[in-house]
């Protein structure tokens, strides 16, 4: 999940991602995110919702765009208007993760990390809602500054990413070391139950318990809907390396490989301003 209360910005070169004139704008609840066709490529921006919101420094210098697409929970406080082409958050990512992958797979389960996480089926242009977890940035953050408050996000991450999870985590290992049946010796028989570790392993088991939990949910829903991949995408998968690698590596047991999808964090925005381009397009014809 990209930081709240700091802005990201960066630049994809490729312009030929998003029409010209296309802007998107995803509003969640903890981060708003914006992407938009410039002369030098498309410009992804984010900073904290409530901020953008409260100062209109989101949807302000866009109001006019005859391509703007919106979305996210809380698009609806975004500036409306006859240019505002409003999209659902999950459908909206679906199509940005697909445009930014380039050469998706025929079909996958997204799986759609920010402050909570919602899956989806997706085959071709076709997105299904397949339910979702509240398990998400939001937890993990919340759950982390309850041990320390003074932790930022960022700071959670980069000692997550130091941590050694099985100085806080009880190991099969621990109990059987040869593992038991099918059960290999390195997998996790109880999230954060042992007494002890650093700081940074308790983050570390704490993201791992994040992305075991999210991956699991996951490959439920595409075996039931016959689907073997699964795209993670939204901003919780954002430079995290250590969280999707837990998603792939527990994926990988259920025989379903995982993806993430590149700028993780702005499918939503690209997908929003996509589906705006396609609907101008078609009211224009």
């Amino acid at each position: 999940m990209i930081e709240p209360a700091t802005v990201l910005h960066e630049i994809i070169p490729d312009i030929a991602l998003l029409p010209e004139g296309a802007v998107g704008i995803d509003a969640g609840l903890t981060l708003t995110k914006v992407a938009r066709r410039t002369a030098r490529g498309v410009e992804l921006t984010a900073c904290e919702t409530t901020r953008a919101l409260q100062t209109d420094s989101i949807s302000g210098p866009f109001a006019a765009n005859s391509r703007l697409g919106v979305t996210g929970a809380r698009g609806d406080r975004v500036h409306d208007g006859a240019a505002v082409v409003r999209s659902q958050e999950i459908e909206a990512a679906a199509h940005g993760a697909i445009a930014l992958m380039r050469e998706p797979p025929a079909e996958f389960v997204l799986a759609l990390l920010g402050t909570g996480t919602a899956f989806a089926a997706v085959r071709g242009s076709n997105v299904t809602h397949l339910g979702g977890t509240a398990m998400g940035g939001g937890s993990f953050a919340a759950i982390a500054r309850r041990i320390d408050a003074t932790l930022t996000y960022r700071d959670m991450i980069a000692r997550a990413a130091r941590g050694e999870r099985r100085n806080a985590d009880l190991m099969v290992s621990d109990a059987y070391p040869e593992g038991i049946g099918r059960i290999g010796a390195n997998l996790t028989a109880a999230h954060l139950a042992k007494n002890g570790g650093s700081l940074d392993d308790f983050l570390a088991a704490l993201l791992n318990m994040h992305g075991e939990s999210i991956a699991q949910i996951a490959a439920g829903r595409g075996l039931v809907a016959g689907i073997r991949g699964i795209v993670i995408a939204g901003g919780f998968a954002h430079e995290n390396p250590a969280l999707v690698s837990s998603i792939s590596e527990m994926a990988a047991l259920f025989g379903m490989t995982a993806t993430l999808a590149p700028h993780a964090g702005f499918a939503g925005a690209i997908g929003a301003a996509l589906l705006a381009s396609i609907q101008r397009q078609e009211h224009e014809t």
